[in-house]
């Protein structure tokens, strides 16, 4: 069943922009129930000229009851979006385009553009994963910057720190630190450290940026 975010309420109905007419006129949900997410919160609707009538409510909650900020070290633009659009099915509540010492992916002078893509991948993410709220992304940050953050949990990961924290599982109300292909620098793992940041380490094998952010994101568990 098709899920759209709605913004407006209007009595018993939700208005719809002209970008959801357009996907329900295409996917050919005119005479299909569909379901809005307004405020958090689920409806079971069907669509009535331009608006979407409400049926009933469905009581359903699909979010970690904590926060899970992943700040993502920018890489190449096509693993870039994969890694937003996985996070945002993941349940990452803020997701944060870092800029540390080894990147080398640059993103020019067309960083708004840019963001509202990305926005746009993390909405379509997350209304197709049945998601109550939609990821949040930020501006691109400066390393320095995120570690500065208050979180409970704070986590960088790191090649070389087996003889530190290997972990089968995560809590939420974390910040989990990737860093791009080169990894983190000597000294932004120091200044982690200082900020206490746990260094974890992700296994023998040296895996890719995106690839180490689903790793961890798939372990996290608030049971």
């Amino acid at each position: 069943m098709f899920r759209f975010f709605v913004e407006q309420k209007e009595d018993n109905y939700f208005i719809l922009t002209n970008e959801i007419l357009n996907h329900i006129k295409v996917a050919r949900v005119q005479n299909k129930n569909f379901i809005c997410i307004y405020e958090q919160v689920f409806y079971l609707c069907k669509l009535e000229g331009k608006k979407a009538l409400i049926i009933e409510k469905i009581d359903a909650n699909h979010e970690f009851k904590n926060q899970v900020i992943l700040a993502m070290s920018v890489i190449n633009t096509k693993r870039f979006e994969l890694t937003i659009q996985k996070a945002a099915e993941l349940g990452v509540s803020l997701f944060i385009p870092m800029l540390s010492q080894n990147v080398e992916q640059k993103l020019g002078n067309d960083i708004d553009k840019k963001l509202q893509r990305w926005k746009t991948i993390a909405l379509n993410a997350c209304e197709q994963s049945f998601r109550n709220k939609v990821m949040e992304i930020t501006y691109p940050k400066s390393f320095n910057e995120v570690i500065e953050m208050e979180v409970k949990n704070k986590y960088i990961a790191h090649e070389k720190a087996k003889d530190f924290l290997t972990k089968s599982s995560f809590e939420t109300n974390s910040l989990f630190l990737i860093g791009p292909e080169g990894g983190f620098s000597q000294k932004e793992i120091d200044l982690a450290q200082e900020k206490s940041f746990e260094l974890i380490w992700l296994g023998k094998r040296i895996l890719r940026a995106e690839t180490a952010a689903f790793f961890v994101l798939s372990r996290i568990n608030e049971d």
